[in-house]
């Protein structure tokens, strides 16, 4: 039905079908590259710009969010610092292209706007995540997965090979297809709770294998708010809180992949091999403390994107070293890099998604879906953990994703209501 459909949109528009076809395949970019990536973003771009300027298509659409007017507003204060830093071209490359994510967003807001296109996106992508959970399970099983590729660890990392990037990618795509599900169509609503936290059960349960520590904790969050979802329509559900429980306490008894490892080592740097209590570990305090010093010398427009790199050894510390390609906090990273007017623009964000998050825990008169939406972001823009490169361009396309299809199925709850 899928394929059927979209073969008899091809023959009335070639570029409307091409424009779609990249917004499904979009995760599989996510999985094979960052080239791939940002060829899928330039020519949608591009295709974009020419059914607006030639086709005359989606005049009608009003693309432009308010929340996006800071966003846009962040992006110039970026590009402002990085005129205004030590290393110009490098800085410029990662601060003026950021408006390529705003504007696929954009694209893919419009997109789920028109008939059937988030049913069909939600099937193909349902599809793909359980090739990439059977290729991950095949590694965690027999050591390779189903290219035969064999990692130099001993962790499951699936399609990534040897980047551990496996866990981000599922925690970023599986509350985007949940909440999806939940949402569009008709059917028992039930059946469709009992589907979800089996989905959310299997993507745990494999995120433990991946040794990505933060997105074991985040995979384990979305599914405490899957529970709480849950709860909501019959208390019974809360009896799944006990899987992920004896999935984690199993996992780490039996060594399987070594877990039980991962557990230990997390153990060791937060307690300072059990000695005291050290959270952030001392090595992602160094980070902090270069980064404060760097916003101290450049307190209103920071070093300039992605600067850190450049500028971390002028900053001197006993004992450890405190450079690295990123201080691994996105607050610190944006306080640092983009000086107080980022960091602003990054507070005010954030205050809005735990204030969403916070009312869909403590208030009992609402339950939508759209929360799964919200998921992604956090775990992007989350202060309280360590973090990748915020201008990087395969955690920025990660981290983004989730924005459009949270304005569209939002907008979509206000309308109902």
């Amino acid at each position: 039905m899928l394929t059927t459909n979209i073969l008899d949109n091809f023959k009335n528009n070639k570029f409307y079908i091409i424009l779609f076809l990249f917004f499904l395949f979009y995760p599989f970019s996510l999985v094979f590259g960052p080239a791939l990536i940002e060829i899928t973003i330039f020519f949608s771009i591009l295709t974009f710009s020419f059914l607006v300027l030639k086709k005359k298509l989606f005049l009608e659409d009003s693309i432009i969010n308010t929340k996006f007017i800071f966003v846009f507003l962040f992006i110039l204060i970026c590009i402002l610092s990085s005129l205004l830093s030590d290393n110009i071209l490098h800085s410029l490359k990662s601060s003026f292209f950021l408006i390529r994510f705003i504007l696929y967003s954009l694209i893919i807001f419009i997109l789920l706007k028109k008939p059937n296109n988030a049913k069909n996106f939600l099937k193909f992508n349902i599809i793909f995540i359980f090739i990439c959970l059977i290729d991950a399970y095949i590694q965690l099983i027999f050591g390779k997965n189903i290219f035969l590729y064999d990692t130099s660890t001993d962790f499951v990392t699936g399609f990534f090979f040897e980047e551990k990037k496996l866990g981000r990618f599922l925690i970023t795509l599986s509350p985007i297809l949940v909440g999806m599900y939940l949402s569009l169509g008709i059917g028992n609503i039930n059946t469709k709770v009992i589907n979800s936290l089996l989905f959310c059960i299997i993507i745990y349960m494999i995120t433990l294998f991946t040794s990505e520590r933060v997105s074991m904790f985040y995979s384990g969050f979305t599914f405490m708010i899957l529970i709480l979802f849950s709860s909501r329509l019959s208390k019974k559900y809360l009896l799944f809180i006990i899987v992920p429980i004896f999935i984690s306490i199993s996992s780490y008894y039996l060594g399987i992949s070594k877990f039980n490892y991962t557990v230990k080592d997390t153990i060791n740097q937060i307690t300072e091999n059990k000695t005291s209590f050290s959270y952030p570990s001392a090595q992602h305090r160094s980070f902090m403390e270069t980064s404060y010093k760097l916003f101290s010398d450049n307190p209103i427009l920071g070093i300039g994107p992605n600067n850190y790199r450049n500028k971390c050894s002028e900053i001197i510390l006993k004992n450890i070293n405190n450079c690295s390609t990123h201080p691994h906090n996105i607050f610190f990273q944006i306080l640092s890099e983009t000086g107080l007017l980022g960091l602003i623009i990054y507070i005010y964000y954030l205050f809005l998604i735990f204030q969403k998050i916070l009312f869909f825990v403590f208030s009992r008169t609402t339950n939508s879906a759209s929360i799964f939406f919200l998921l992604p972001i956090l775990y992007y823009l989350n202060p309280f953990f360590p973090s990748g490169n915020f201008f990087n361009n395969w955690f920025m396309a990660i981290g983004t994703f989730a924005i459009p299809f949270y304005l569209y199925f939002n907008e979509i709850t206000i309308t109902k209501n």
